[in-house]
This record gives structure tokens, C-alpha cells and sequence, in this order.
């Protein structure tokens, strides 16, 4: 599961990316709860035009640090 949903197009410097969409399908939550939890710092990435690209790391960490 560490890697569902990456898309390994979205790669930068050995960083693997994921999408919102993928995020909230990972977690069973809307787009908007993963958009509040990189807008209120527990998720961090990249901004590209309109959409974000999420570290999995950043995933990752996040999912270390709540009750899943």
C-alpha cells in the first residue's frame, strides 16, 4: 500500500509525487480534506499551474502520525 496510487511520471529528483485525487482515494476522503491538510501545512509538495503534486513522503509521515 506504501505505494498505491503513485504515478512514477511524477518524479523529480527521486521524489515520488502523488495526485489529490489519489491521496483521497488512498485515505477514503474527499479532494477537499486532502487540499485543507496541504493548505494547513500537515501536507507538503508542489504546485504545478492549478494542481498539486504531494510528496509521498509527506504521505507517508502523515499516515505515521494519525490513528489509520
Amino acid at each position: 500500500m506504501k505505494n498505491e496510487g503513485v504515478n512514477r511520471s511524477h518524479t523529480a529528483l527521486g521524489r515520488m509525487f502523488m495526485s489529490v485525487q489519489a491521496v483521497a482515494k488512498r485515505w477514503n476522503v474527499s479532494e477537499a480534506t486532502v487540499r485543507r491538510l496541504i493548505d494547513e501545512g500537515e501536507l507538503s509538495g508542489i504546485k504545478v499551474r492549478k494542481s498539486y503534486k504531494i510528496k509521498l513522503e509527506s504521505v507517508n509521515d502523515y499516515e505515521s502520525r494519525s490513528s489509520f
